[in-house]
């Protein structure tokens, strides 16, 4: 099998305090979208060339980040060290043919500004916690991709921004990568692995529906 080179991609996690808690920022995709239609997603998207930086890998994603959510969200974000916080990172299936190697940020909303979905890319964007939006999406009502839905149950941990964006800069960070196999008697399963070493990092997982891994639907 001829397995597509991921693409660097860079996906922010706008937050917001809320009465309780945070709320995150989520958009979803037009229907007439070939990738992910009708589904929610953070801001995000491919590096470009003029995102590449000079000074390291991260700050191409960084650059990336920041230009994505203004012209997604029209939000502007600051580039301060620190402002932007590496939390997670996903890499798309290997089956895939459009493949992305997409690095999750952590960003405080912006005082005196807002949030809201001019790409045409998006028809529609909420403010929403994550266990609300756990909860949406178990009853069919919000469509995730696997990294968005695995990135809410890992936010919902946490009652505070603070505390999450602490979190985050402590944590190892690895490259998750879903990965189909078989158990013993041929029932497929899922694990999820180190892209870059193979390691297992989450095993024996109930297959996915399609569309969560790949966000097609046609």
């Amino acid at each position: 099998m001829l397995i597509a080179e991921a693409r660097p991609a860079a996906t922010v996690i706008l937050m917001r305090a809320a009465v309780t808690g945070f709320e995150t920022f989520l958009m979803r995709r037009s229907a007439t979208m070939r990738f992910a239609p009708g589904m929610y997603v953070f801001p995000g998207g491919s590096v470009d060339n003029d995102d590449v930086s000079n000074v390291d890998e991260l700050t191409s994603y960084i650059n990336c980040a920041v230009r994505e959510v203004f012209e997604e969200t029209g939000v502007v974000l600051e580039q301060q060290p620190g402002d932007l916080v590496f939390a997670d990172h996903w890499v798309t299936p290997e089956f895939v043919p459009v493949r992305y190697s997409a690095r999750f940020f952590l960003a405080k909303m912006p005082l005196g500004q807002t949030a809201t979905s001019i790409s045409t890319e998006t028809d529609l964007a909420t403010w929403i916690s994550p266990a609300k939006a756990l909860t949406e999406t178990a009853a069919g009502r919000l469509p995730l991709l696997m990294p968005t839905l695995m990135v809410l149950q890992w936010l919902a941990e946490f009652d505070n921004e603070q505390d999450l964006i602490a979190a985050a800069r402590s944590r190892e960070i690895k490259p998750q990568l879903p990965r189909p196999s078989k158990d013993a008697d041929g029932t497929e399963v899922w694990s999820i692995v180190d892209a870059d070493t193979g390691e297992i990092l989450i095993a024996n997982q109930p297959a996915p529906k399609l569309s969560e891994l790949t966000g097609l639907h046609r």
